[in-house]
């Protein structure tokens, strides 16, 4: 059986992004409206251009230290870890436990973005779960 991809598991919901010069606050409203806690940050002249990511995370560290209204480009992770939408699920979850992280950013062939996998998208879905458990032991089989 072919290993699942982590193209199968976007199912078309694409990805909510910010530019860099955006603030923490409006960054912050755009997640509450859209019920999410990961946004990618875009190049304001090309948002096909992944310049970094901001998380839940970040909004309360800069909540915290009263920098709602800095700029979103001062406090995004700008090493942003990708995905291929083509590679393996495991593979996916593999980056998310070396980076410790629960977001990816999906990219196509091109590098261009295509959507974001959650640590959720692999435990809520069944076929996700019995893919991973399948290449797991595929991989630690003798």
């Amino acid at each position: 059986m072919p290993y699942m991809k982590v193209g199968d598991l976007l199912k078309g919901y694409g990805f909510i992004s910010v530019t860099p010069d955006k603030t923490v606050r409006e960054a912050a409203k755009v997640m509450a409206n859209k019920g999410i806690g990961f946004l990618v940050v875009v190049d304001s002249s090309d948002p096909r251009k992944v310049v970094g990511v901001l998380s839940e995370r970040d909004i309360i560290r800069a909540l915290a230290s009263n920098k709602e209204d800095a700029k979103v480009e001062e406090l995004m992770t700008k090493d942003v870890v990708t995905v291929k939408d083509t590679d393996t699920l495991y593979k996916a979850a593999k980056l998310m436990r070396e980076h410790r992280i629960r977001h990816l950013v999906v990219v196509n062939g091109d590098g261009i973005p295509v959507g974001v996998l959650s640590i959720r998208d692999l435990t809520y879905e069944e076929g996700a779960l019995k893919a991973l458990a399948e290449e797991i032991e595929n991989e630690f089989s003798p």
